[in-house]
């Protein structure tokens, strides 16, 4: 497949990229959620997650190895190539490796858990903010 070059913040995958980011229910709706950044994308690869899009920022690729193995992992996901003012406007972090991406949400339910005997479990709804999540985790990997 060959890659769509997007160089305007008005294009319509932007504008959706950044409503997923913005708006849960958007990513309910899409059953989409978004990835910053080629060491996350890789855990969602190797989790068995699907990648629906791949938006790449070949200015800020810091590693042409780890943009290829990302790259041959997502063939069949539609993948844009944006300018570096395109991806300022959708990267919500400042060091995403110049690799984001929307991916397609697992839908679980309790019965296909399998824990182990005694599990830690946190049960948490509505975090609003990141910090907050990684203050309960830090929390719990004691």
């Amino acid at each position: 497949m060959t890659d769509n070059i997007i160089t305007s913040v008005q294009n319509p995958k932007v504008k959706k990229l950044v409503a997923l980011q913005q708006k849960s229910s958007e990513r309910r709706k899409e059953g989409l959620f978004v990835v910053e950044g080629q060491r996350e994308l890789m855990h969602c690869l190797e989790a068995g997650y699907d990648i629906d899009s791949l938006f790449i920022c070949p200015e800020l690729c810091n590693s042409s190895t780890l943009q290829d193995d990302v790259s041959s992992s997502t063939l069949h996901a539609s993948r844009f190539i944006v300018s570096q003012q395109v991806y300022e406007k959708i990267a919500y972090r400042g060091s995403t490796e110049g690799m984001i991406a929307t991916v397609k949400v697992k839908h679980r339910s309790l019965d296909s858990l399998h824990l182990r005997q005694n599990p830690l479990l946190v049960v948490l709804e509505s975090v609003e903010k990141p910090g907050n999540l990684g203050a309960i985790l830090r929390s719990a990997d004691i």
